[in-house]
């Protein structure tokens, strides 16, 4: 018994061999066959993109660190020792006169040697298209800087809250000789009300560049050359497939005489 799911695959794969025989009659036959060869060896390669660019997409299970989420979010795979942390913390403070409490959010050095840019002990998130050293305003780099922060009993909260921003930092490689500095970005999202029960940060991506360049905020790899090859040859063998269909002579009905 066949497989339904199978079947257009199967026809597609009949198609290809019909129209491969008579490529001795066609030559756009032989031409297609070739694009589709060509676009599944292309496939098969290994895919790497831009290699000057490290990009690492978390939007499929976008991690969230706050106090009703994960407590922290580490940043494992900078080349070296360096690592980006992301850490909640609930702090309460016992007064006779005012009981008061702090919630925030920071990023910070977990290890090896990473800094961010601060301003007034909050790191500064940007937009997208921005370098290390475009970053406007009164800046100091910093091993830790606070995303957002809640104070209970004041209903105080700062800053507001922020969709798909990008943090920028700089760590150093120490697998390399002299530990150069890398340059790279995290996007996040910051949610901070002044009801509570924040603040949550949602971090979705980060990228840093292996090569020491001033890598932009929001800069992600250019698909690989063969990549777009492939994507071509698929799509200009699809299309020629299906004219090819459309056009070929109608099959002799069974048992008319030829």
């Amino acid at each position: 018994m066949k497989n339904d799911g199978e079947q257009p695959m199967k026809s597609e794969l009949s198609d290809a061999y019909s129209m491969s025989v008579s490529a001795g009659k066609d030559g756009d036959a032989s031409k297609l066959m070739s694009l589709l060869a060509l676009a599944s060896a292309a496939l098969a390669m290994p895919q790497t993109g831009n290699a000057d660019i490290i990009f690492t997409d978390l939007s499929a299970n976008a991690p969230t660190v706050g106090t009703n989420f994960s407590p922290s979010f580490i940043i494992t795979n900078l080349p070296g020792t360096a690592r980006l942390g992301f850490e909640a913390q609930h702090v309460q403070h016992t007064s006779i006169h005012q009981p008061a409490s702090a919630r925030w959010v920071s990023a910070f050095q977990s290890k090896g040697y990473v800094r961010l840019k601060t301003h007034s002990s909050f790191v500064v998130p940007v937009g997208r298209g921005l370098t290390w050293d475009q970053i406007p305003g009164p800046i100091v780099q910093t091993t830790f800087g606070e995303i957002g922060q809640f104070l209970t009993n004041l209903k105080a909260h700062f800053p507001d809250s922020f969709d798909h921003m990008y943090l920028p930092f700089i760590f150093k490689d120490s697998t390399q000789v002299g530990s150069p500095l890398r340059y790279g970005w995290v996007e996040i999202s910051l949610l901070n009300l002044a009801t509570g029960p924040g603040p949550e940060v949602t971090i979705f991506s980060y990228a840093y560049d292996d090569t020491g360049a001033h890598l932009a905020t929001g800069v992600v790899p250019e698909p690989a050359p063969m990549t777009l090859l492939a994507l071509g040859a698929l799509a200009l063998g699809a299309k020629g497939l299906r004219s090819w269909r459309r056009n070929r002579p109608a099959a002799n009905p069974v048992g008319m005489a030829r």
